[in-house]
């Protein structure tokens, strides 16, 4: 009996100090691309005709700037900055007394994680060796007889709550500069593009949309509703449309991404043999060429369809002036704006005294990172690497900038009241994004269902 009595008291003790343990936030560091400029096609490997559709992404670079260097960087430097929170509470105490006047801060559990700790150059391989891309690639590839993950499935198995991924952009003559956030729709805004193409809603709906405006427009002569054609079509089946023949573009496929890493929305094994019978025998289905025999039907298109997804990158946030985009665009855009805030409040100036660019409309396609990570993704560029006054500031102000960043991560965990007496042109919220509906959520916690 006693020894009963002893096991009840250790069984309830142990629910006690595990239920008053604070919560854990994992937190991905992503500097974006890190590999070398291959000659060959390396990346995007797809199992259906097992070959890779693409080269490595090397990146921006402009003269002897590199924007994998620089934002590795500035990446390595918001690692450290996140990790005081852990070791050094007081020392990132005296950090966010810079941004706020509170008395006190809530102190939280936050791991931080980076992609990447190297660039190409230090893995000594040679430019176009086999390997030199291993570390940086995007998708899972073979390799000895086994599959290695990419940079995605690597990603996903950390079980984040948020990813930051740090990117420069090209600008091109005379482009004005300044920062933008990367956003990919959700299902509900390509299954409405994919019926206004199949003709069963009118085009007026989709410049509507409030994506409309921002949309990427990467093939010449295109309009922004052609240019939502193609990548609805990516999306849903993985090529792209070819507005001459308004056909399926073949040489133009991009994948059937989401069975391209590994997590839990893969299809089942057999998935490639009914992909080739689909498109054989043009049988509908979620792989068929034929977009009249087109649907949508599988675990990942299940989450697709879900709620957290709707929340994470669909909904808009009225209140705090995010009209479409969800918890990703308010992540993305508050962590621009505290960059905006922060830098001049470090450095004790009038933000107008620094030469710093504005954020811009942001850029709208089905991007690969925000689409298949299981974790509120801010994807950020934060300037234009051959714009003179933003190189100048992302290789000056790198401290201030990753400051900034790891200050804004806090904030958008816990909130921050900002120093009221400090103006800039884009100043930060303060709240934070509600993770707990996307932890509590009846079917499961979002951020753990993601690998198995």
């Amino acid at each position: 009996m006693k020894k009963l009595l002893y096991i009840l008291l250790f069984v309830i003790l142990s629910f006690f100090l595990c239920s008053n343990q604070p919560y854990t936030y994992r937190v991905v560091i992503d500097p974006g691309h890190g590999g070398a400029p291959t000659e060959f096609n390396d990346d995007r490997w797809d199992p259906i005709t097992k070959t890779y559709l693409d080269k490595y992404n090397f990146g921006m670079n402009y003269k002897d700037y590199y924007e994998y260097k620089i934002v590795l960087q500035i990446a390595k430097k918001v690692h450290y900055y996140l990790s005081l929170i852990q070791k050094d509470w007081k020392q990132f105490e005296t950090i966010l007394k810079d941004f706020s006047d509170q008395k006190e801060f809530k102190k939280i559990n936050i791991q931080s994680f980076l992609t990447r700790t190297i660039n190409w150059e230090d893995t000594k391989l040679k430019e176009n060796d086999p390997k030199v891309n291993h570390l940086f690639r995007m998708y899972d590839f073979p390799s000895e007889n086994k599959i290695e993950l990419g940079r995605i499935s690597r990603i996903n198995a950390l079980k984040p709550h948020l990813v930051v991924s740090i990117h420069l952009n090209p600008g091109g003559t005379k482009h004005p500069g300044g920062m933008a956030v990367v956003l990919a729709p959700g299902f509900q805004t390509f299954q409405l593009i994919k019926d206004i193409f199949l003709g069963k809603r009118k085009k007026e709906e989709f410049y509507k949309l409030p994506w409309a405006p921002y949309w990427l427009v990467n093939e010449k002569g295109w309009t922004k509703l052609e240019m939502a054609f193609s990548d609805t079509w990516v999306y849903f089946h993985g090529f792209r449309w070819n507005k001459d023949t308004n056909k399926p573009w073949l040489e133009k496929n991009r994948g059937i991404r989401y069975n391209m890493i590994h997590w839990t929305y893969r299809d089942e094994p057999n998935w490639i043999e009914k992909a080739i019978e689909q498109r054989e025998k043009n049988l509908p289905g979620s792989y068929t060429l034929d977009y009249t025999k087109h649907i949508p039907e599988g675990k990942f298109w299940e989450r697709e369809k879900s709620e957290q997804e709707y929340w994470r990158r669909e909904t808009p946030i009225k209140k705090l002036g995010i009209r479409f985009g969800g918890d990703n665009h308010y992540a993305s855009d508050e962590l621009l704006r505290y960059i905006q805030f922060g830098v001049p409040i470090l450095l004790k100036k009038n933000h107008k005294t620094i030469r710093m660019g504005k954020i811009l409309d942001p850029f709208v396609s089905t991007y690969s990172l925000p689409t298949l990570v299981n974790a509120i993704c801010a994807y950020l560029e934060i300037g234009f690497l051959d714009v003179k006054r933003d190189r100048e500031f992302v290789l000056k102000y790198q401290e201030e900038i990753a400051k900034s960043l790891a200050v804004g991560i806090y904030s958008l965990f816990v909130g921050l009241e900002l120093k009221k007496d400090f103006k800039t042109n884009f100043r930060p919220r303060g709240k934070s994004v509600d993770f707990k509906k996307y932890i509590e959520h009846k079917n499961g916690n979002y951020f753990e269902k993601v690998v198995e």
